[in-house]
């Protein structure tokens, strides 16, 4: 198992996420491949920016954020980090465009030949070999990130069928400045294989434990989901919480805009329970130290006492979160209207 933080290409856990999401996983992945390989060939060629918005939005002049928001807000899995300088939120909302365009029935779409076209004239190597062809070596193939990203594209456009074979080669060749998604997926593998079940994330009895240990943490402080976003998220978000006091004298901003309601609702509940596994996380060492300690999804309603986990290591962090993520939001919207505005100017 990697340790919490390490940034690695997870082999098993693409077929597994596809498998456990049939309706979008394979379109999710995919947006984000193509995301991640305009990232990279974006850092090479400051014209790319421009290039995509003449080939696939020459007369648009309204893009619409909330087709990033719903994205980000599907799933936590498959989520970019977002570059403080250049066009990563346009490449993102590129990628969702043509992606979901190409998995809608309704119209008739090609614009996956782009990257295509993109992928051949910039990698011509990619285009002359086959990649689930055992002589092919990875390690002199794939020197940079956008070679990775262009040929894990190649692999989920075209040998789909070989993903079992091809994944460890990726993982083979993979570098940490890849960095190939958010590490929600290794606070679960710790779970998998600490309590020896794998998908651990799905079954029932663990989502009862975190949702139990969330409830007490409310219970704790004599609150609920709606409370919070009625009256604690309101005063973070105006600054006046005595938790962001030290951030005034640094220039703290106050966020007046939020998601809609059942949107951050189902952000705040998920941050929630993603802040009680990680608590759950760090007292599971010191259970399984002590055998007769030891927690399993079997035992947890008698053995597991509450009093060993600190709800405020709960409570807090997840509403410092929700907080970074509402601003954060905000900031990519800044970011992305920046880039649109760039874009539309260097198109008149």
């Amino acid at each position: 198992m990697n340790n919490l933080g390490e940034q690695y290409f997870p082999v098993n856990f693409i077929p597994t996420y596809i498998h456990n999401h049939p309706t979008f996983g394979v379109k999710r992945i995919l947006t984000y491949t193509v995301f991640r390989f305009f990232s990279f060939v974006g850092k090479e060629d400051n014209r790319l920016a421009s290039t995509l918005k003449e080939a696939l939005f020459p007369c648009n002049d309204t893009f619409d954020f909330s087709l990033i928001e719903r994205y980000l807000s599907e799933d936590m899995v498959f989520t970019p980090a977002f570059a403080e300088e250049g066009y990563d939120a346009f490449f993102l909302y590129t990628a969702i465009s043509i992606v979901e365009d190409f998995f809608d029935d309704t119209i008739v779409s090609d614009e996956l030949s782009v990257v295509d076209n993109l992928i051949f004239s910039l990698y011509p190597a990619l285009g002359s070999v086959t990649l689930d062809d055992d002589v092919v070596h990875f390690d002199s193939l794939l020197q940079s990130g956008g070679e990775f990203y262009a040929a894990l594209y190649l692999a989920l456009t075209r040998y789909s069928a070989s993903l079992g074979k091809l994944l460890p080669k990726f993982s083979a060749v993979y570098r940490e400045e890849f960095h190939f998604t958010c590490e929600d997926f290794i606070l679960y593998d710790f779970m998998d294989e600490y309590f020896e079940e794998e998908n651990c994330i799905l079954n029932t009895s663990f989502i009862e434990l975190i949702d139990t240990l969330v409830q007490a943490t409310l219970n704790y402080y004599n609150t609920d989901f709606d409370t919070l976003l009625a009256v604690e998220v309101p005063a973070m978000l105006n600054g006046t919480s005595s938790r962001f006091a030290p951030m005034k004298r640094f220039g703290c901003v106050t966020i007046s805009y939020l998601p809609e309601r059942e949107a951050s609702l189902s952000m705040l509940r998920e941050i929630f329970r993603y802040t009680a596994a990680y608590e759950l996380r760090n007292h599971l060492f010191d259970y399984h130290l002590d055998e007769d300690k030891l927690i399993t999804l079997e035992n947890w309603k008698e053995k597991l006492r509450w009093h060993y986990v600190q709800y405020s290591h709960v409570f807090e962090p997840a509403l410092d979160v929700f907080y970074s993520a509402v601003l954060s939001r905000k900031l990519l919207r800044s970011c992305f209207e920046r880039n649109v505005t760039d874009l539309m100017r260097k198109d008149s």
